[in-house]
């Protein structure tokens, strides 16, 4: 199969991802508002948005090949890796503090004021949202909190991202390192949260390079998950 069409079926399929997952959410907001409700909605979203435009795309530019292994889940590095790689995401966490505080201190120019109080109120609104998803209390909350927040996103984003798109990317760009900076570039604007764009970027260079030199998802996976839970 020929780039173009490669892409638009990644493409056509996250749109119908999306498009799913608001029709999801404009159903069952209003009859999932208790916390636990709300968390399993929020699950749910990062399935539709990610892990099924990942499975579905992989499918059809794949038609030969088993879609695990075409997405890098039949491949397990040692266990002293994952290993390795959660204590990397836990050296690293000052830098990603400092470049989050880089990042949110932006101002923009008097000119791009309005832009400027969009981006904050949409940060504001996404601020908001998280503080929601956290609520409750108790051992049970807890654990259901790192399923939902950082287990499953990172599961369900690594398969799009790392899995379909950084892959696609890396097939088609002479230059491997452009590729994954791409892929982390596209990763990062796509959370529409400028305030944390630069710290997602370097979180997705790191991801997408875990993956490239491993050649298995499961590393991204428990890498991002580590820094979600954190």
């Amino acid at each position: 199969m020929s780039a173009s069409k490669q892409l638009f079926i990644i493409i056509l399929c996250f749109c119908v991802g999306f498009l799913l997952n608001t029709a999801m959410v404009v159903l069952l907001y209003f009859f999932m508002q208790g916390e636990t409700s709300y968390k399993i909605l929020l699950m749910l979203s990062s399935v539709i948005s990610f892990a099924l435009p990942a499975l579905i795309a992989t499918k059809f530019i794949e038609k030969d090949e088993p879609v695990f292994r075409q997405l890098g889940l039949t491949e397990s590095p040692r266990f002293a890796k994952y290993l390795l790689a959660i204590a990397f995401m836990l050296a690293i966490m000052p830098a990603v503090e400092f470049l989050s505080s880089l990042n949110a201190s932006y101002s923009f120019p008097e000119s791009m004021k309005g832009l400027e109080d969009y981006f904050r109120a949409a940060d504001t609104s996404a601020m908001e949202a998280t503080q929601r998803a956290l609520a409750g209390s108790g051992i049970g909350a807890f654990v259901l909190n790192l399923i939902v927040l950082a287990i499953t996103p990172a599961v369900c984003e690594e398969l799009f991202f790392r899995g379909v798109l950084q892959k696609f990317f890396v097939r088609n760009i002479s230059n491997k390192h452009i590729a994954i900076l791409l892929t982390a570039f596209i990763f990062s604007a796509i959370h529409m949260q400028f305030s944390g764009l630069l710290p997602r970027f370097v979180l997705g260079a790191i991801l997408g390079y875990l993956f490239y030199t491993s050649g298995s998802l499961w590393l991204s996976i428990v890498a991002h998950a580590t820094n979600n839970a954190l």
